[in-house]
């Protein structure tokens, strides 16, 4: 038997066009893997990369008895927090990073990319298609090329064309990207067995508001995709339906479908055409639906003083880190604190002087801390408070539940601070609160709270569905940088008329 050479590498970034701007300092504090390296991670036991390599390569392995049919050639794969555009200097030396390795990797029979797809540079709307490019352009246009995309992705035609498959994920909360990582790597293989895929892209303008892209029953977003899969049959190989990030403020936003299908280019246009029209009918349904922040504090009294009441859980999806949001408003921490809310965790608080100066002081220790007192967002405004240090981390964990199950996180030097009657996870390296774990690892029992506030936009939601059921879920509309309250921004290269920003945004499928 042929051996497989396989190239894996991939760029993994949300860009908020709305936040600062993103550099190697934010790459190199969450992944940042050259060669081996991603081998040793995609195989360990709780990995730190990126999940869909793990699936990609247990699929492999599985397929070609371990290591022995197949050589993984990984070159480099890097991801970030979603922040803002990404440095034009950074991103051009990466891609010089990827073409060498790609270059001196020698003759290869496929290539595996793992991609969020949703990125901006300081230069350019769609880094995403240059990157797909240069991988084209060097291996040649017989090598297969699979990608697996995050459903947020903007996808542009660039991004079709230098792939044989994209494969998008179908969840949110994200807890299929392994599963994705299998699925590329099964393409791939009909690739090599003789399949030759067709795909056809259409793009809609609609822009959906992030809380409205959830996939469980009940949301527009997730009927869409279940229709999508229950059209794959022997010709329809893969149907990938991109929400897309409306933030990235790009000429290529709107909810994408793609269909692939086994060389067949009729019927990926018609299943396109067909999922697009359902979508579009379907627009009214893509408004968010928040609770304002008087309501909130009045609910978090409610279940502070009568333990009777189920808890609740608070969403902050206006400034959530996994949209580029800074993850340290305190809009909602100032009313907490104003209406003496007590029984209350929030998680998680990124404030990098804050932590340093609860490790200063030590476990027991009370003082005054100025909240964001180095924070330059206009979002983020400064709360004096008086604090005491409950717990002291170096933030490295095994998660459990959701999207961090079976991962090691970590979120930097990370201090537990009482403040009043809530105690507030501050932590060093910028992310949003995926689970429970993020109470759990920093003594805080998340069963015992009466409300708990997390930043974040949904993903939170797999994490903490073992605790509380969707009705105990309440979303917060205060003023962040990812706010679902599109018409608050000022867009410059978002294609106009999009619905929900414009209601008399049209389509159709004729002439397309």
């Amino acid at each position: 038997m042929t051996i497989k050479r396989i190239a894996i590498c991939g760029f993994n970034l949300e860009s908020n066009r709305f936040a600062p701007t993103c550099t190697r300092r934010d790459f190199e504090e969450s992944m940042y893997l050259r060669g081996d390296e991603i081998s040793i991670e995609a195989r360990a036991e709780y990995p730190r990369l990126h999940l869909g390599v793990s699936g990609f390569y247990q699929m492999m392995d599985d397929c070609f008895n371990g290591a022995k049919g197949w050589c993984p050639v990984p070159t480099v794969l890097v991801g970030s927090t979603p922040a803002g555009a990404v440095e034009e200097s950074f991103f051009l030396e990466f891609l010089e990073e990827l073409r060498d390795g790609l270059a001196k990797a020698g003759p290869l029979d496929g290539v595996y990319v793992c991609q969020h797809g949703a990125a901006i540079a300081t230069h350019t709307h769609d880094p995403d298609g240059d990157m797909f490019r240069l991988i084209r352009e060097v291996v040649g246009s017989d090598v297969p090329v699979v990608a697996t995309l995050d459903l947020h992705a903007n996808v542009s035609e660039e991004m079709v064309e230098a792939t044989d498959l994209l494969v998008a994920y179908r969840t949110n909360p994200h807890v299929d990207v392994y599963e994705r990582g299998q699925e590329a790597a099964a393409g791939l293989l009909e690739i090599f067995d003789g399949t030759r895929p067709k795909s056809f892209r259409v793009r809609l303008p609609l822009v959906a508001p992030s809380v409205t892209q959830l996939t469980a029953d009940g949301y527009p977003y997730g009927d869409l995709i279940r229709l999508g899969q229950s059209r794959i049959d022997d010709v329809v190989m893969n149907v990938s339906i991109l929400g897309g990030f409306a933030f990235g403020d790009t000429p290529k936003n709107g909810m994408t479908i793609v269909v692939t299908t086994r060389n067949n280019s009729d019927r990926a246009r018609q299943l396109a055409l067909e999922l697009a029209s359902a979508a579009w009918n379907d627009r009214h349904r893509y408004r968010p639906k928040m609770i304002s922040l008087d309501a909130a504090v009045a609910r978090a009294q409610e279940v502070s003083s009568d333990h009777s009441q189920p808890a609740v859980l608070f969403a902050d999806p206006a400034d959530n880190p996994g949209g580029g949001g800074r993850g340290n408003t305190t809009h909602i921490l100032r009313a907490f604190l104003a209406a003496e809310v007590s029984g209350c965790a929030l998680a998680v608080f990124y404030d990098r002087a804050a932590v340093a100066a609860a490790f200063a002081a030590g476990v027991g220790a009370k003082l005054s801390i100025t909240l964001n007192s180095q924070e330059a967002s206009s979002f983020s405004d400064r709360l004096d408070v008086e604090v005491t240090v409950e717990r002291l981390s170096d933030g490295v964990f095994v998660g459990e539940y959701g999207m961090v199950a079976g991962k090691t996180v970590t979120t930097g030097p990370t201090a537990v601070l009482v403040v009043g009657g809530i105690r507030v996870v501050v932590i060093s390296n910028r992310q949003q609160c995926l689970s429970t774990d993020y109470l759990q690892a920093f003594g805080i029992e998340a069963a015992e709270c009466r409300s708990i506030v997390v930043k974040s936009r949904g993903h939170f939601r797999a994490g903490f569905l073992h605790l509380f059921e969707p009705k105990q879920v309440l979303e917060i509309d205060v003023p962040g940088l990812t706010s679902p309250n599109l018409a608050g921004f000022d867009w410059s290269y978002l294609p106009r008329p999009v619905f929900p920003l414009d209601e008399d945004a049209q389509w159709s499928p004729d002439g397309i």
